[in-house]
């Protein structure tokens, strides 16, 4: 993508329309429906030992309110964590790396005051910080590039939503106009190609595609509620669904006020906007022409190989079939009953790929085997899809959309015309399309849109949000932990300009943030806080698969660093092949990258089709992307430690790491400083060295066995049985706990 991310902020900087002052309604009484106040800051007293090194904790606001609840009972911060965890913890938060032994050595040799300021700074400058906080945004708009169900039909250009989203978090873009460019970029700014992309928010969601015939209403009615489910889970933080068939239960939203958010949707229709110019779509044209001409000439060879025992297939079942039956279809000219016949009995005598293969002589399998291969090749190499963004349109018409009578499409009911639930703040004049609804959104008095967006954050920086259902902010769900504090954030955030790196800032500088984690809490903390919700201590948290496996690839010194494009087909390994496609063309369905440099770029840049997930990624949580995640489960079951252990990803890393070590004077050193961040202790050190030597021997001896054992490269000089010992000794060390948790 281009740096049109800026083209969408000059163009959607133009003033919004006007926000108007709340109408009169009773004043909510649940605390998420009230405008948040700015709270006076606490006054704490501090205990030296809680003090960091650079930083008095009562300095940050954050820190005011924390200590204020914590001082309440007596308790106080754990003490700051070492410098080496501290980086290793910021450096996974914000870009979704581990740092590495160099970067370490930099910070703990740093005698500066400001040294950790410094850190941060440099990480949020990152152009990795997009790619690590796109995935958690993606999580939430449930964010896939296929369309799920059954058919699970691609989306070939959905990519480039991904990548807007990556650019608008590096450059900054001020969450006001990060939400309206999603909501209504198209409408904002007709002639940008990068606000058409945006509003592909809309589009991320599933579509229930399946063969035969489709109610054109139902499908329209399916993408509708998608649409209004994403938009109000991701931005408003309420659940509304379940008011399309009646009235919530819980919440303040009536049905009518499902309907009227509808209603900002009811002349949408999605589109695919061309991005090429028009000589440049000739040339596509032409270029697609040539190759489908070579692709039909390989399916004709493949046709004329098949047909001859197709045919005879088809005849020997047609063979065992009433003669009368048999008689039909070898008759030239059908009576109406012999065409009933042949109509009826057309699939008993259907030949099918799978029978024929048995069938075919060794010349002609292995003939066509070779014309398989040439025209998977052919795919692999087919002309790249001409640019579009997937996106939306408004067509003229009517704007009402109609109360749906339990929610069924085929039972309208009263129209309704755009509006807000009651209970939130009300313009002065009635709204009109996607434009009025983002307006609405970046009001200052609204009450949900900062303080989702902030319990986000934190919710990703201190392992569990203020509220602990992010997606839930009604009436049945979690009360915040510190509701003053999420004030204060909420305020702040809106009056720094919809900063969201600020917010990054105020959390993560925070002494909070900085407290260390192994710290065992005394009896009465665990007694009445077991669940660490006044953070007093910091919460250790696991990888993700997705950054599990980022970090696999970059201490290993795999990973390729490119940032954006279309998405990449990885090989899949073989049960997954096995599972879902046929012996015959599994490649034909997966055409796996050519460029194998493509193949250890970051995982937010994988194929993400909704049936098909890489192991290491569905094992360790990965969501399903059919509905808004807001809050990925930590489970833990065997198949995470089999993975971790057999899996071919862990031990293709294995294989890197010990040939990135083998020539280094101290391989055990430099592999504990690549894969933990630290040096081994003495006691480490002895038990791995006295691993190598043991691995050694026996794995010198296996090959004098001629046993098959994996080398890694390395240089002729070191014996390959020491290189496949540090192989093991790397396996070792990517399953260590201390790899796959963050302090």
């Amino acid at each position: 993508m281009r740096s049109g991310i800026f083209v969408v902020f000059l163009c959607l900087a133009a003033p919004l329309p006007a926000a108007a002052p709340p109408a009169r309604v009773p004043p909510p009484t649940h605390w998420a429906f009230r405008t948040p106040q700015r709270p006076v800051l606490p006054k704490v007293t501090i205990s030296s030992a809680a003090s960091p090194a650079s930083t008095s904790p009562a300095a940050t606001p954050v820190d005011a309110f924390l200590l204020a609840k914590l001082g309440e009972r007596g308790w106080t911060y754990a003490p700051e964590a070492d410098r080496r965890t501290l980086l290793r913890r910021l450096s996974f938060d914000l870009i979704g790396l581990p740092p590495t032994p160099e970067e370490i050595a930099a910070f703990e040799a740093d005698p500066r005051p400001d040294a950790y300021e410094r850190q941060v700074e440099r990480l949020l400058a990152s152009p990795h910080f997009g790619e690590r906080w796109a995935m958690h945004w993606l999580d939430v708009a449930r964010y896939a590039e296929s369309n799920g169900y059954e058919l699970d039909g691609e989306r070939p250009h959905a990519w480039r939503y991904r990548d807007w989203v990556v650019q608008a978090l590096n450059a900054n873009l001020p969450y006001d106009r990060f939400l309206t460019a999603q909501l209504a970029g198209d409408l904002l700014a007709q002639d940008d190609p990068d606000a058409r992309i945006a509003v592909g928010f809309h589009r991320c969601g599933p579509i229930h595609q399946v063969g035969g015939n489709v109610d054109p209403r139902e499908v329209r009615d399916e993408l509708l509620t998608e649409m209004v489910t994403g938009f109000t889970a991701a931005f408003l933080g309420l659940t509304v669904r379940c008011a399309k068939c009646h009235d919530h239960k819980f919440d303040p939203i009536s049905q009518a006020e499902y309907f009227q958010f509808e209603a900002f949707f009811a002349r949408v229709k999605t589109a695919e906007v061309q991005l090429v110019s028009v000589a440049e779509m000739a040339r596509y044209t032409k270029a697609q022409a040539e190759h489908q001409a070579k692709k039909t000439a390989l399916k004709l060879q493949i046709e004329q190989i098949d047909s001859p025992y197709r045919a005879k297939l088809r005849a020997a079942k047609i063979a065992k079939l009433p003669p009368e039956v048999q008689a039909a279809f070898a008759a030239k000219q059908r009576s109406p009953e012999q065409q009933k016949l042949v109509a009826d009995f057309s699939p008993v005598v259907k030949v099918t790929w799978e029978e024929i293969l048995p069938a075919l002589s060794a010349e002609d399998r292995e003939r066509r085997i070779a014309l398989r291969a040439q025209l998977h090749e052919l795919d692999r190499r087919a002309p790249p899809p001409v640019p579009q963004a997937w996106t939306l349109s408004d067509s003229p018409g009517e704007r009402q959309a109609a109360i749906l009578k339990r929610g069924d499409y085929k039972r309208p009911g009263p129209k309704v015309s755009p509006g807000f639930p009651a209970v939130l703040p009300q313009p002065t004049t009635a709204p009109q399309d996607r434009r009025d609804l983002a307006a609405w959104f970046t009001r200052r008095d609204h009450p949900l849109t900062a303080r989702v967006l902030v319990n986000r954050l934190w919710q990703h920086h201190f392992g569990q949000g203020l509220v602990r259902t992010p997606n839930d902010f009604g009436t049945k769900g979690d009360p915040p932990s510190h509701p003053e504090l999420l004030d204060w954030l909420a305020v702040e955030f809106m009056e720094s300009g919809w900063d969201m790196k600020h917010l990054h800032r105020l959390m993560v500088l925070s002494a909070a943030y900085r407290q260390a984690s192994h710290v065992t809490p005394s009896p009465e903390v665990q007694r009445h806080d077991p669940d660490n919700r006044l953070l007093s201590r910091m919460n250790r948290r696991r990888l993700e698969g997705e950054t599990l496996r980022d970090a696999l690839l970059a201490v290993s010194g795999q990973l390729t660093g490119w940032l954006g494009g279309p998405m990449v087909r990885v090989p899949l390994e073989p049960e997954v092949y096995d599972l879902i496609f046929t012996e015959d063309e599994p490649d034909g369905l997966w055409p796996v990258d050519l460029d194998e440099r493509q193949h250890t770029r970051r995982s937010i840049y994988l194929f993400a089709k909704r049936n098909v997930r890489q192991p290491l990624l569905e094992a360790f949580d990965q969501p399903d992307t059919l509905h808004s995640c807001p809050v990925r489960p930590v489970s833990t079951f065997a198949p995470q430690a089999l993975i971790l252990l057999n899996g071919p990803q862990t031990n293709q890393a294995a294989l890197a790491l010990a040939s990135r070590i083998a020539t280094d004077p101290d391989p055990v050193c430099r592999a504990y400083l690549l894969t933990l961040g630290r040096a081994p202790t003495a006691k480490e050190r002895a038990t791995a060295e006295t691993f190598l030597d043991e691995q050694t021997a026996l794995l010198r001896e296996e090959l004098r066995e001629r046993k098959p054992i994996r080398i890694p490269a390395g240089p002729e000089t070191i014996e390959p049985a020491r290189l496949a010992a540090l192989a093991d000794l790397s396996l070792a060390l990517l399953n260590r706990s201390a790899f796959v948790v963050v302090d």
